[in-house]
């Protein structure tokens, strides 16, 4: 790269003529050289030097043509990405005065970096849910894995099918959003929220202790109890959680405990949360 910069110099936009030059100069030194002997010793057979020198252009002209046919894996590669780049990313232009490698270098800059885009785009996409923004499960699952300490919480709609039977999927998905966007704003600012899957929302809360966990959610079902969001018949929208301490167990150990929780909360008259084996009736 050192010699290729320094190189850069001679012809800027016309790497073709850079080569020339360069080999122009390689194979002439052995004639400079020989003639430049010749002429110190006062011995110039010019029948001698005129066959060197044909030897010299016949050498040069082959390197080159062969340089060039070498250099056509990297015409191709500059092609395709220039054509990729056409198809994908429209407002991107050829690179103005630069030779073939540096348009080649350029492109492989710019396609990396779309490429990085577009992971990074596919990796958020593979930790959020589509409908309402959250995290997703696996988005979940990723950031409880790093917490020792703390609790977590899973929280179900009350009677939410009776939404969609009644009303259809489209009035139970407006429903989920408001409940999503109601949830992310109401607990606390390093908690992390996501849909856990159907109707049912799992809350982290790091460094917490159950029964402050429960209080944050205390108070969203309460709001939501006083029909914050409600159902187009028109009756609010109440939720149950379930809510354990991690105590440094495996994440996927704690949410079957929350789940279990939460299942209690069901069965023991909904809209309520339950923290392990207790219960807050909301409302």
């Amino acid at each position: 790269m050192r010699f290729y910069q320094l190189t850069r110099f001679l012809f800027p936009s016309s790497l073709r003529m850079r080569m020339f030059t360069v080999c122009f100069v390689g194979t002439h030194v052995p004639l400079l050289s020989f003639a430049g002997w010749q002429a110190t010793t006062g011995r110039i057979d010019w029948s001698d030097l005129a066959v060197v020198l044909a030897a010299t252009l016949v050498g040069t002209i082959f390197t080159l043509i062969a340089i060039d046919a070498l250099m056509a894996p990297v015409r191709a590669a500059t092609q395709t990405i220039a054509a990729l780049e056409r198809e994908q990313i429209d407002a991107l232009g050829s690179v103005r005065d630069a030779d073939m490698l540096a348009e080649l270098l350029s492109g492989v800059s710019r396609a990396s970096e779309a490429t990085r885009m577009r992971l990074a785009t596919l990796a958020v996409a593979a930790h959020r849910d589509p409908l309402t923004g959250l995290l997703n499960r696996r988005g979940f699952l990723a950031q409880a894995d790093a917490v020792a300490d703390g609790a977590v919480a899973l929280i179900d709609l009350d009677r939410f099918k009776t939404v969609n039977d009644s009303f259809g999927h489209d009035a139970g998905d407006v429903i989920l959003q408001d409940f999503a966007a109601f949830l992310a704003r109401h607990v606390r600012k390093g908690d992390a929220v996501a849909r856990w899957g159907g109707e049912e929302f799992a809350v982290l809360f790091p460094g917490t202790e159950d029964g402050e966990a429960a209080a944050v959610l205390q108070r969203i079902g309460n709001r939501l109890a006083a029909g914050m969001i409600p159902r187009p018949d028109g009756a609010a929208v109440t939720c149950s959680g379930g809510v354990v301490a991690i105590d440094g167990d495996p994440i996927d150990l704690a949410m079957r405990r929350a789940d279990a929780a939460l299942y209690a909360a069901k069965h023991g008259g909904r809209n309520q949360i339950r923290v392990t084996d207790a219960h807050i009736r909301l409302g």
